[in-house]
């Protein structure tokens, strides 16, 4: 991983938060401990992403082999949304995430929703035509309907899955989409309204919205813009949500 290449987070997005104030205090209150357990330095790993410091996160996480692999995972997705400026290199970093959950990721179902996510966005990056000609179409599919066996109030999973079909849908159409994939427009329209019940967060509008234009087109761009407007008034609870309502103000503005 080129982590120690990653440009600061801060440099790129400044956004104070109430939240972020109190991580920061505890983390002040409990640096003496963070370095003396495993878990410690596991939840280190974790207040530094919430705090939006993702290539120290990642950092961290790597330090603990297996057990930092969500963190980790969840770090370079951060990064490679809103930070890397550099596709290639953003393309590589989700590659080499993805495959580090597959290697790691047995059990933990948090640990497969991450690589499933990683492994999402890797494909985005290369196209979904290419990804499904990889078999990644399976794989992510296979991940997340685990993951939601274990977890059916899985927010976030619900609408990764709903992305899978509709990505599919959009890129080869609804029947070969369905014959081979599996991929069914009502099925992507039902874990969108799962994953809205559960935590209508900003990203989760926001992917639903995008989803929504894969599966409709130009006649869903209405819609789209309804769950992009209510991303843009959520009050977000880390820097990442912070990000997410703030990419969600700047396409409201073009």
């Amino acid at each position: 991983m080129k982590i120690s290449n990653w440009q600061s987070t801060e440099k790129k997005f400044i956004h104070s938060l109430n939240e972020n104030e109190l991580l920061d205090q505890w983390h002040e209150l409990h640096a003496a401990d963070l370095t003396e357990s495993p878990d410690s330095v596991l939840l280190n790993a974790w207040l530094l992403f919430h705090n939006g410091h993702f290539s120290d996160a990642a950092k961290t996480a790597l330090e603990l082999g297996a057990a930092g692999t969500p963190v980790l995972i969840r770090s370079v997705v951060a990064y490679t949304d809103y930070i890397g400026e550099d596709e290639d290199e953003n393309t590589n970093l989700l590659e080499q995430a993805y495959l580090l959950g597959e290697e790691h990721c047995h059990e933990d179902t948090n640990c497969q929703f991450t690589t499933a996510l990683a492994m999402g966005r890797y494909s985005q990056s290369i196209s979904i035509t290419k990804a499904l000609a990889k078999g990644l179409g399976g794989k992510v599919k296979n991940l997340l309907s685990h993951v939601l066996n274990e977890q059916p109030n899985h927010a976030e999973a619900h609408l990764a899955m709903a992305m899978y079909h509709a990505e599919i849908i959009d890129k080869v159409g609804s029947t070969l989409g369905g014959l081979t994939y599996g991929a069914k427009a009502k099925t992507a329209y039902k874990h969108i309204e799962q994953s809205l019940e559960l935590v209508p967060n900003a990203i989760n509008l926001i992917e639903a919205g995008n989803a929504t234009l894969f599966l409709k087109g130009d006649k869903g761009m209405d819609e789209a813009t309804v769950l992009y407007q209510r991303a843009a008034k959520v009050k977000p609870l880390d820097t990442l949500q912070a990000m997410d309502v703030d990419f969600a103000q700047s396409q409201l503005e073009d």
